[in-house]
Parts: C-alpha cells; sequence; structure tokens
C-alpha cells in the first residue's frame, strides 16, 4: 500500500491518521469480513465504461467531461444521467439512455474486461484463510456476476449485492450496510475496497475501513489523477 500504517492521508483536505493496517491486505489488522467494489476495483471496466457514458450522451444530445465521469463513478448509471441532464437542462429518456449504454458497453467488453490482480489476489488470500467476503457494487446484478463469473473468480465472494438490492446507491451507505448484514457481521469491522471517491465515501458512512485501490502496487491505471 501506498499509505504506511500510522502515516497521515488526506482526506477532504483534511490530515487523517491512518491506524495500523493489515500488512497484506490494508485496512483493518483483523477485520471479519472484506468487502469489494466491482468497477475499478476487480475488474477494469472503466475505460470501457467511460466511453460507453460518453458515446451515450453523445446519442442523447448531452455532453460529459472526464472529470465528470470520474467524480461520479460508483453512482448508478441511470442516477448519473439523471444528474448531467438535470446541469445541461435536458429531459431525455433515462431508462432508455441505461439501456443503450449497456448495449455499448457490452460491446466495447464482449470479451470481458481485465482482472485487477492486486486487489483480486486479496480476495483469494483472504478466502483461503476462510474471512467472508462480499461484493457491493453499483453495477445492475447480471453485468456484475458475468464479469466475475467470466474469469472464475464468483465463487470467491459468499454475497454479491447490485443496486436492484437498495434503495439508494452510493454515495449512501446501502450497498455497504447490506453486504454486511448479508454476511452476518458487524459492518464497523470490515474492510472495504474501492477506486472511486463516492463509493468511499458509501463505505465510510456504513462505518467501514476503507482501502483506496488505486494506491496498490500494480493497480494498472492512473487515469483519475488528471481530474484531481
Amino acid at each position: 500500500l501506498a499509505i504506511k500504517a500510522g502515516s497521515a492521508a488526506p482526506i477532504g483536505g483534511m490530515e487523517e491518521v491512518v491506524p495500523p493496517q493489515h500488512p497484506t491486505w490494508g485496512g483493518l489488522v483483523d477485520p471479519v469480513a472484506l468487502v469489494f467494489d466491482c468497477d475499478g476495483t476487480l475488474v477494469d471496466t472503466m475505460g470501457g465504461f467511460y466511453t460507453a457514458d460518453l458515446r451515450t450522451c453523445h446519442e442523447f444530445d448531452m455532453t460529459m467531461s472526464k472529470k465528470q465521469f470520474y467524480d461520479l463513478a460508483g453512482v448508478p448509471i441511470q442516477e448519473i444521467f439523471r444528474i448531467l441532464a438535470e446541469e445541461q437542462g435536458k429531459s431525455p429518456d433515462l431508462d432508455a439512455m441505461a439501456a443503450r449504454c449497456k448495449v455499448i458497453a457490452d460491446e466495447l467488453m464482449v470479451s470481458g474486461p481485465d482482472m485487477i490482480h492486486p486487489v483480486v489476489a486479496i480476495a483469494r488470500d483472504a478466502k483461503a484463510k476462510g474471512i467472508p467476503l462480499a461484493v457491493a457494487s453499483s453495477g445492475v446484478k447480471p453485468t456484475v456476476t458475468g464479469h466475475l463469473r467470466g474469469h472464475g473468480i464468483l465463487d470467491l465472494f459468499d454475497v454479491v449485492v447490485t443496486c436492484e438490492d437498495v434503495a439508494k446507491g452510493k454515495p449512501a451507505p446501502d450497498l455497504y450496510l447490506l453486504a454486511a448484514e448479508r454476511l452476518g457481521v458487524d459492518p464497523t469491522r470490515c474492510t472495504a475496497y474501492e477506486d472511486a471517491e463516492l463509493g468511499m465515501q458509501s463505505a465510510r458512512a456504513a462505518g467501514m475501513t476503507v482501502v483506496d485501490v488505486r494506491r496498490l502496487e500494480g493497480y494498472p491505471t492512473d487515469d483519475y489523477k488528471a481530474t484531481e
């Protein structure tokens, strides 16, 4: 991890002292469970989704910058389009936009996205040690489970919760709270793994300790830095 145990990390413009961390997983030294985001955390879908979101916006006479894409990462896609439309004074068919975006994304990633190996390695190591694992994703269940199944890692996870399972998506804590509930564990004793700022807000709001996977050695992209 780039942030060492006991060091200070800037969060929300403030300095936060990071407590001692698990030596290989980051986060809590003795977690009762690990909860993972999917897109940009376990599988490298962000490039494909950026292109799909951008093309969809153009088809519906809307715009989206890369900064907006990363700022809204972790939010359910229909809500992303609603926010963009409201900002631009548009009134598109949000169901149609979401459906079209899925078609484009599926076409772009027909062979499946790559795994993000340093994060999957943490999941595999924890699974081998008997730690319960969950996925808490803003994606739709068929896509999320399809990507995980395609890499043979779906069975690592005891629970998979997605946007259909909650009333409020990230940054609300609902997905992470539901994942902990279905695992039967205290969320404050869980470590969450996220690549998106709003996802990290969601996990922290649920009381979890958060690892920013973008800081892990071997993380595949630093595109998000262009938006900082």
